[in-house]
């Protein structure tokens, strides 16, 4: 029995992980557009079910100040996460404060150029206190990756951006 109530102890515990998407998006909002304007509105969705895209991905090498590489890292774990439920309080983005000259808000996955994604949260093998997401800032062929980095309360350690390019060959 007391080993059962300290499980539920530990769970609870754990679930108290903050919103790393919606840190991710405030810090490139306020900080990241700063030093990389976008001359076109931005179609962000509100629903973590259309702004979640891939993104597992993490830069190779010295993008970020302490490096860190994709065998490092792993996603964090979706029950402890808890963003699968309607009513949690993961699931929407709050974009009440948003500047509506810089984004335009839209309700699925449609809409035009550029359109903003950002990634499930990972979290360091190695330093469990380390966390990232990627926002992708998506053109027709570019993609512009920035890469957040996190500590345990979701505020914002480091960045780095990176980019991809899809060429099409006729």
């Amino acid at each position: 029995m007391t080993l059962w109530i300290l499980g539920i102890g530990i769970v609870f515990a754990q679930s108290d992980l903050p919103f790393f998407e919606q840190s991710a998006f405030d810090f490139y909002a306020k900080e990241i557009l700063k030093e990389n304007p976008v001359k076109k509105r931005i179609s962000i969705y509100k629903y973590y079910l259309d702004f979640q895209k891939g993104g597992d991905y993490l830069p190779s090498g010295e993008c970020f100040k302490k490096p860190i590489f994709k065998n490092q890292i792993t996603r964090v774990d979706e029950e402890v996460y808890g963003q699968n439920n309607i009513d949690a309080d993961k699931f929407e983005m709050n974009l009440s404060k948003l500047d509506k000259k810089q984004f335009k808000i839209r309700r699925n996955g449609r809409g035009s150029y550029p359109k903003l994604f950002l990634s499930y949260p990972m979290v360091s093998k190695t330093d469990r206190s380390r966390f990232f997401v990627n926002v992708s800032e998506s053109y027709d062929s570019l993609v512009n990756i920035y890469h957040i980095e996190m500590d345990e309360n979701g505020e914002v350690i480091d960045w780095c951006k990176t980019h991809h390019e899809t060429i099409v060959v006729r």
